[in-house]
């Protein structure tokens, strides 16, 4: 599974341009080196349910200064309401067109999120989409505290 992973990962969050660096790869998670940027990624779960796109969740990894971001599955509905559930923690996202993001005006802050990233063993995103139908991606975390402290370290 690694091996089709990290290349997978490089691609959907990379411009065509950029080539980055794979760190280290753990449990489904990656990380990777872009120039002076490091982040942590992995996709969704599989899911049955229709999607317009593969989503991601990708963690950026500047010391002391962790964000999660995730590519959504669909496109969000204007003013949808955007929640992520770590374990059973419940955050709120700020976000739109096909992404969501921690920290931002009334929502969670980033460092909350990341660590209950960090404890818990899966996360799922939830929001309307553009058609009013409510969509969820799901992300197992066992590989994402061993990725975000590689991009952590390398970045350093």
């Amino acid at each position: 599974m690694i091996r089709w992973l990290l290349p997978s990962l490089a691609l959907i969050s990379a411009p065509a341009a950029a080539q980055p660096e794979p760190i280290a790869a753990h449990e489904g998670w990656g990380a990777f080196r872009e120039g002076q940027k490091c982040y942590a990624i992995a996709l969704a779960e599989p899911s049955q349910l229709a999607r317009q796109r593969q989503p991601f969740a990708s963690i950026s990894a500047g010391p002391g200064n962790q964000r999660l971001t995730l590519r959504l599955s669909r496109t969000l509905a204007r003013d949808a309401v955007i929640t992520l559930d770590v374990g059973n923690r419940r955050f709120r996202l700020t976000g739109g067109g096909d992404t969501a993001w921690s920290g931002g005006d009334r929502t969670s802050s980033d460092r909350e999120v990341v660590a209950a990233i960090r404890s818990r063993d899966t996360m799922t995103v939830g929001a309307r989409d553009l058609n009013g139908h409510y969509f969820r991606d799901s992300y197992r975390l066992e590989g994402a505290p061993t990725a975000i402290d590689a991009a952590i370290v390398a970045c350093r």
